[in-house]
């Protein structure tokens, strides 16, 4: 009679071998999957550009131009700029200079993107609504992680329905999901049905870095790029090539935007939430410049840089509706002359 045979089990050297060895697996794997997500996300961010870029060309179709890169309604001010002149009802109540609440680009679309229903529900003769308005320093009532919202939250005096809720909150809180990167950081004040990341280029080629303020209320000095205040950019003002023109650019909505940022100083890098879905004050949420490089490390108070999450470089939309990634490392003057419209600049599509 033969006895049992005794199954030998692993010993701790042969336990420790194998979880070391999937261990390694582990960190072999890891970088790839993050790699073939952030692929994917950066394919559903340029499918996102390709929508608004198209969009903006069927309002020219329709409308006889390019979506403004801000909107105000008649009314809004007196006089032959609103820079000073807003009227009581659209006025930030900390500053004459600057609008309370005028409408982005992204509310112009939104009927060209399968938004029909959420663009008839807005009523652009009142303000818009944001529920968070970030503004952390200057003169402007800020101070650390300070939050001035929510903006225009009832119907003010001086218009029909003065003191009713604002007819825009749900429009403001329903942002759709094109209008959001998946790569992106959400901020501080950031939600994702509230926060877009994407900005058109209202201006570029300017020397110094220069920001060249103030497109949400002055037309002047004259924009070389796609879109400011109720402007009506055609494609006959597209002299420099509608391929080689840039329109829409990514702009986190974590990353500092003029004034909004969680810190102190020009080192601030971002954090509150800046780029309200259709809501723009002093801060131009929505618009940026070619003249401050892609991701640019000094945010400082002013910045309207093109920012991403996206490793190494930014999303772009060209006027023709192209979609193409620029890197960080791009020439500064190449991507400077990409962002005007006129300039007339010698250069190829990169």
């Amino acid at each position: 009679m033969s006895l049992p045979k005794t199954r030998r089990g692993f010993t701790l050297i042969e336990l420790l071998v194998v979880i070391a060895i999937i261990a390694i697996l582990i960190g072999l794997l890891l970088p790839a999957v993050q790699k073939v997500r952030e692929a994917a996300a950066r394919m559903s961010c340029s499918n996102n550009m390709k929508q608004m870029a198209l969009a903006a060309q069927a309002h020219h179709d329709g409308v006889g131009a390019f979506p403004p890169g801000v909107w105000a309604p008649p009314g809004a001010w007196v006089g032959a700029t609103p820079a000073g002149n807003w009227t009581a009802a659209w006025k930030d109540p900390r500053n004459s200079c600057c609008p309370w609440g005028v409408y982005s680009w992204s509310a112009r679309i939104l009927q060209y993107v399968e938004g029909g229903n959420l663009y008839n529900s807005i009523n652009f003769n009142v303000p818009a609504y944001a529920p968070n308005v970030p503004e952390d320093t200057g003169s402007f009532g800020g101070g650390a992680n300070r939050d001035r919202g929510p903006g225009q939250p009832t119907i003010p005096a001086g218009l029909p329905g003065a003191g009713q809720p604002n007819p825009n909150i749900l429009a403001a809180t329903s942002m759709p999901k094109m209008f959001s990167c998946p790569s992106a950081v959400r901020g501080r004040l950031g939600p994702v049905n509230t926060n877009k990341d994407y900005a058109m280029y209202y201006d570029s080629n300017r020397a110094g870095f220069g920001e060249t303020c103030c497109p949400e209320r002055t037309s002047a000095p004259a924009y070389n790029g796609m879109g400011w205040i109720n402007s009506e950019v055609k494609i006959k003002d597209v002299t420099d090539g509608t391929s080689s023109t840039m329109l829409f650019g990514e702009k986190t909505n974590w990353s500092n935007q003029s004034w909004c940022f969680d810190g102190a100083g020009t080192s601030a890098v971002g954090g509150g939430g800046c780029n309200q879905f259709f809501w723009v004050h002093h801060q131009s949420q929505g618009l940026l410049t070619g003249s401050q490089p892609i991701n640019w490390t000094q945010r400082n108070n002013n910045s309207r840089a093109a920012s991403s999450n996206h490793p190494g470089g930014v999303m772009v939309a060209f006027v023709d509706g192209h979609v193409q990634f620029l890197t960080n490392s791009i020439d500064f003057n190449t991507y400077m002359a990409l962002g005007t419209r006129n300039g007339g600049e010698p250069v190829s599509p990169p």
